[in-house]
């Protein structure tokens, strides 16, 4: 087992994305810079799996992206906040030089996304689940953003 060391986490905005306003991360082992383009394939994999419309009952059109750059394999992590308290996730892998394609079953997010995870939901509880929060608190939301060294 190798042992744990953390990973550079970086917070890159928020885009707009069929109707879902997303906040982007990167996670990368070693020093480097996450490749975008590389990782918009990997997002496409997943993206088709956002309901539709991206506002509905219980669901806010809110979510985050997190591009993980690992040792060995690339995660393009997909997550949406839905039935007002729950996070579907979706994952796309890509493992050295293999094409993009939907996690398997044994596949999920790592310790490193689950720090995004974590904060992502923190905020969400404190800003949109806040007690009459409506357009406000969707706003506080994607304010909120998450960064670790």
């Amino acid at each position: 087992m190798i042992p744990y060391a953390p990973r550079p986490i970086r917070f890159h905005g928020v885009r707009e994305l069929v109707g879902f306003r997303l906040k982007d991360y990167s996670i990368v082992h070693r020093a480097g810079t996450v490749d975008w383009l590389d990782f918009a394939r990997g997002f496409e994999v997943v993206l088709d799996q956002l309901p539709r419309p991206a506002v509905a009952n219980g669901r806010p059109g809110v979510g985050f992206r997190i591009a993980h750059q690992g040792d060995g394999a690339r995660y393009a992590v997909l997550a949406w906040w839905d039935r007002e308290n729950e996070l579907p996730l979706r994952i796309a892998v890509r493992r050295g030089a293999e094409p993009w394609r939907a996690a398997r079953a044994d596949e999920s997010v790592c310790v490193w996304d689950l720090q995004v995870i974590a904060a992502e939901r923190n905020a969400y509880v404190e800003t949109v689940l806040a007690a009459g929060a409506g357009e406000a608190g969707l706003r506080a939301y994607l304010e909120r953003r998450f960064s670790a060294d």
